[in-house]
């Protein structure tokens, strides 16, 4: 298993926060770069100092690879990076319908694949945000990963962008999300 340190600091103008961050990832066996690329880019999207990344979870069946827990030490953030079966998603957002789900892939298409295979087969599809970004970015973002690595995130609407390896990278994040149907009597 190769380790990989991170130097991360986040700039999202849309929550007024500046933080840094120091990480070690695993590239765990069936696990390419690109999975660690999620889970960076997952830090920077909902950067929380308690957030944890590959955490030890109850669960047996289910593990998330970020979770932010409430004060209740139950879920109160899931993301789920890469590949996800629409099985998994339906099972979590129902066992912890106070949890905010968030799924993110690599692209924009495989975002909004997995969002419209859900509909019909996730209970509380509301409940989860899809995201995905712009052709070739998360492979461009993976390719600059080493061993150790310097990372600025800086997020700004729907705009991110990546210094990786003193190189730039820009995407729009796209965000797929069913709004709760409201009963009216």
């Amino acid at each position: 298993m190769a380790r990989l340190g991170f130097d991360l600091s986040v700039n999202d103008y849309n929550r007024d926060l500046f933080a840094e961050r120091k990480l070690v990832l695993e590239l765990r066996e069936n696990e390419g770069l690109h999975h660690i690329a999620l889970k960076v880019l997952a830090m920077i999207l909902y950067f929380d100092a308690k957030l944890q990344i590959e955490p030890n979870f109850e669960d047996d069946k289910y593990k998330p690879d970020l979770l932010l827990r409430a004060d209740d030490y139950r879920p109160a953030l899931w993301i789920e990076c890469g590949q996800c079966r629409v099985e998994k998603l339906d099972k979590v957002s129902f066992r912890y319908n106070e949890a905010r789900i968030v799924m993110i892939r690599r692209t924009d298409r495989e975002a909004r694949d997995i969002f419209e295979r859900s509909h019909g087969e996730v209970r509380r599809l509301h409940g989860i945000e899809f995201i995905g970004f712009d052709n070739g970015f998360c492979d461009a973002l993976a390719e600059t990963l080493r061993g150790r690595n310097d990372i600025i995130g800086i997020v700004s609407g729907d705009e991110l962008q990546v210094v990786a390896g003193g190189v730039t990278h820009s995407t729009h994040i796209h965000r797929y999300h069913k709004e709760p149907e409201v009963r009216i009597r």
